[in-house]
């Protein structure tokens, strides 16, 4: 089943029976010199497979992976780490069953994991607990390699489906003994394997897309940003299927390893940054698989969820995809199977006396601290100008040469339709600025999550009661066309007196998020200081309820059918309300300060201004040129943008899909 044409099976039998009598391939003896003592080892595999024609097929996947294992290593943590994880999974087991219907649930695992993991280092301060480093080379034995290519090959051949469309995707996508880094381990394939075995059955009268469905659906697999510091490298697979929670790259290759182990052909894609984000690197991979030519493309976690969309209009320079054999450089780039691409000639202006050849020169996206992260390097020089190739669209980018003090040409847009448009001071003046923001207000990665949590709260409808129960409750006001991430208060037509104020969500049984729910104690909008109780979703002061009546516009309560009661022990005259949606806490701050900046050859301050509002305005200023807006007073975040002809703040690659809420139900 590994070829739809069993001639091409024939070619390949003779082929290699045929190598096989002969010398060994030059980079499979290479591997073997460098294999010290494990030689033998890998000879011994080398031997089975090279006595029979009919496991031709066999041998060349034993040289596969034989040639590509200098590339390969691990680092394995000492034992005793181990209960950590098994004790972590206990609590992610707990967890699950008080939330059997929830996809993603906020549970404690995470923190629970690191809590034990800081215990053992704690307890053990003798123990040398630093990880151990494995060679694949050195360490995997014959028997290893021999059960994983018999097990690729029984996965493949029992699939129901054709899958694999030539014998490079079997190689590539199912055979490989390891994904990335992860620890090796015996026997985990076929534990997969046995595990998920009831896979072929179901694909017989179900989609292949519903039954990867299904694996995430039994997982519910979550994803964090990083891992702990006390155990930070890659987690076995064995430490991941206990707590089913880790980065986007451990759970990436589980996921894939469990695809492979039953004969699906699955990889990874990623990207060393996402186009409008400042945080350094911001990289990111995700599943993809395979189907006959086709593939689907996954995110990590915890649901079924198809990326192809996401991409497609998301800020994405370059997408890579990841191999077992030999790292290439530039890495195998796969940035069209997910984007519009195209090649970008910029002639150059400045620094030619920099100049020595294409290595030196590259395309860089805003980074942090007015820096730029390296993003594709030249094609060639030609003519005074410089050529890069496969570029995704509707970014902005900056070419330089050596460094990025070194432009040789002006930031530019890469239009979504593959125009160059140049962010040049040509001495026009954009008479009036306004500024709202110094980041993004939402990613489509993201599925404009910041977006969808201010639209939340509206439906959401203010009550009060002298009696705390659903029946008796009235409504005094809902919240309507709400659009902001400021702070704001509201008034009711004329002071309301009860004992029981609430805020009463009812979206869908979706979580609804809120930094903020104060009431007014008077007409000038002092909030109340003192009252009885504070519930939330009718549980007395949880531990987060501070986060709604603190000053922090950063913390927030998060539930589903969020409700937020203030109990008194006798009525209570309230003139209004307090609501601030879960924010970033990049808009505009009253009494922070702001310095606006445009890029000529260099950054160049507009001055710095105190907001005394939640708009900020700049006059007469360079208008076709790109800008940064900075908070000198606090935050980290900022990003370059445009202004259009009226003044306003336009996000490439974010603020032509503003209106577009398609982007929800992705």
């Amino acid at each position: 089943m590994i070829f739809k044409r069993l001639g091409i099976v024939f070619i390949f039998s003779l082929t290699f029976c045929s190598c096989s009598k002969g010398n060994l391939p030059k980079e499979v003896k290479q591997a073997l010199s460098l294999a010290g003592e494990n030689k033998s080892e890998l000879l011994k595999v080398i031997n089975k497979y090279n006595k029979k024609p009919n496991d031709s097929l066999k041998l060349k996947s034993a040289y596969y992976l034989i040639e590509n294992m200098p590339y390969h290593s691990f680092k394995k943590g000492n034992k005793i780490f181990d209960e950590a994880f098994v004790l972590a999974g206990k609590e992610r087991e707990r967890q699950i069953r008080e939330n059997p219907r929830e996809k993603n649930p906020k549970d404690s695992t995470y923190a629970k994991l690191g809590v034990l993991l800081d215990s053992i280092t704690k307890n053990n301060r003798t123990l040398d607990t630093s990880p151990i480093l494995h060679y694949d080379l050195k360490y995997i034995d014959s028997q290893f390699l021999i059960d994983n290519i018999e097990l690729a090959f029984t996965a493949h051949k029992k699939m129901p489906l054709n899958l694999c469309e030539n014998f490079d995707d079997f190689l590539y996508y199912i055979l490989p003994y390891r994904v990335g880094q992860e620890p090796i381990e015996v026997n985990k394939r076929k534990e997969l394997y046995e595990e998920y075995s009831w896979v072929y059955d179901s694909l017989k009268t179900n989609s292949l897309d519903d039954v990867v469905a299904k694996i995430y659906d039994i997982n519910r697999f979550r994803v964090v940003s990083k891992r702990h510091p006390t155990y930070n490298y890659p987690y076995s697979f064995s430490q991941i299927n206990h707590i089913k929670i880790a980065d986007c790259t451990d759970i990436t290759n589980y996921i894939v390893y469990i695809l492979r182990a039953i004969g699906i052909p699955a990889g990874v894609d990623y990207t060393t940054k996402l186009g409008n984000t400042n945080r350094s690197g911001g990289a990111h991979t995700w599943v993809f698989y395979l189907n006959n030519g086709s593939q689907r493309a996954l995110n990590s976690g915890p649901v079924y969820f198809d990326l192809e969309k996401t991409f497609k209009f998301s800020s994405t320079p370059k997408v890579y995809r990841q191999h077992y054999h030999k790292k290439q450089e530039p890495p195998y780039e796969v940035t069209h199977l997910y984007r519009d691409v195209f090649d970008v000639t910029i002639p150059i202006i400045w620094n030619v006396d920099k100049l020595n050849n294409n290595n030196n020169i590259y395309l860089g996206i805003y980074d942090n601290n007015k820096s730029l992260f390296k993003i594709a390097t030249a094609e060639k020089i030609k003519n005074n100008s410089v050529f890069f190739k496969n570029m995704g669209n509707n970014i902005i980018y900056f070419p330089y040469v050596n460094d990025p003090d070194t432009p040789i040409n002006y930031p530019f847009e890469l239009t979504k339709d593959g125009k160059v448009v140049f962010f040049n001071n040509d001495e026009t003046v954009l008479e009036k600025a306004k500024l709202l923001r110094k980041y993004p207000p939402f990613r489509i990665k993201s599925k404009k999550q910041k977006y969808r949590r201010i639209e939340d709260l509206n439906g959401a409808i203010i009550q009060g009661s002298n009696i705390d129960s659903d029946e008796y409750y009235i409504n005094l006001d809902t919240i309507s066309k709400f659009k902001s991430t400021q702070n704001i208060k509201f008034y009711f037509e004329g002071a309301k007196k009860y004992k029981f104020f609430r805020f009463n969500a009812k979206k869908y049984g979706r979580k609804v998020s809120l930094a903020a729910f104060k009431l007014l104690d008077n007409k000038h909008g002092d909030v109340v200081k003192k009252w009885n109780k504070l519930l939330i979703n009718n549980e007395e002061e949880p531990d987060d309820h501070t986060n709604v009546i603190d000053d922090n516009e950063l913390s927030y309560v998060e539930r589903k059918f969020l409700s937020i009661t203030y109990a008194f022990n006798e009525p209570k005259e309230i003139f209004g309300f307090e609501i601030q949606a879960r924010n970033d806490g990049n808009h505009i701050n009253v009494g922070d300060n702001y310095e606006l900046h445009y890029w000529d050859k260099k950054w160049i301050s507009l001055g710095e201004k105190k907001a005394t509002d939640t708009v900020l305005y700049y006059k007469s200023i360079p208008k076709n040129v790109l800008y940064l807006l900075k908070n000198n007073s606090r935050g980290k975040e900022e990003f370059v943008f445009k202004f259009d002809d009226d003044g306003n703040q336009f996000w490439v690659g974010c603020s032509e899909y503003e209106n577009d809420r398609s982007f929800y139900n992705l």
